[in-house]
């Protein structure tokens, strides 16, 4: 069922990156049951055709900020280009909502309001506002057990699987690798989500507090009191 309740919004750009965040939050503290979670989990999409993904998400941002006038509002996307490239793009939409951005994304996340609102609205880019071409796997990769031998192996055979004539595209060597290495655990092949939840990957890297440190600033999440 879907949720109704009026709380505040985080728009992703995929389902992946839905389950991911359920996940860690769930995982420090939060109840994420849908009846009690504190924030609603949208993902992009296309009104016509469906589609979802940072199009949609950048075209719909500004209005999503405009409406938004009695609650915070949280926009996560995939780095993918360069930073520079992709704050550019997301500034041109904070620029039509009435928000002045600055230069470059901040490194802890970008938090702001547009004028006469009271409330803030945010964008994080993953994996931590910094990477050039970073995106969801890059933060997963933070997420791996330290140490554990399964890693370095699925890096090689994904590495040797390209070379070979695997259809992957190169940008998504991460991807594939993070696939890999899940098809290698106790239940093969889960989706990341799960995996966050059923343990595979760790919930506490530097690189997932700080994005859930600006979840908890932007949405008052006293559940992340420890983070």
């Amino acid at each position: 069922m879907a949720d109704t309740r009026d709380i505040p919004t985080l728009v992703v750009e995929g389902d992946d990156d839905q389950w991911v965040i359920i996940g860690l939050l769930d995982k420090h503290g939060v109840d994420m049951n849908p009846a009690f979670r504190p924030i609603k989990l949208a993902v992009a999409k296309d009104s016509s055709t469906g589609a979802k993904g940072i199009v949609p998400l950048l075209a719909n941002m500004a209005i999503q900020i405009q409406l938004a006038t009695d609650r915070p509002i949280g926009f996560v996307v995939d780095v993918d280009l360069s930073c520079a490239d992709r704050w550019a793009e997301v500034s041109k939409c904070l620029v039509a909502a009435g928000i002045t951005p600055p230069a470059s994304c901040p490194p802890d996340g970008f938090i702001g309001r547009m004028p006469g609102r009271s409330f803030d609205c945010g964008v994080w880019m993953m994996p931590d506002c910094v990477l050039d071409h970073g995106k969801l796997e890059h933060l997963l990769k933070t997420l791996v057990p330290a140490g554990d031998p399964l890693w370095p192996l699925a890096e090689s055979s994904t590495e040797d699987a390209k070379s070979k004539g695997a259809k992957f595209r190169k940008l998504d060597l991460d991807k594939a690798t993070m696939h890999c290495w899940l098809a290698w655990q106790e239940e093969p092949g889960v989706p990341f989500g799960r995996a966050v939840t059923s343990n595979y990957f760790g919930h506490d890297s530097a690189e997932a507090k700080a994005f859930l440190r600006w979840l908890k600033i932007l949405f008052n999440l006293n559940g992340l009191a420890t983070i």
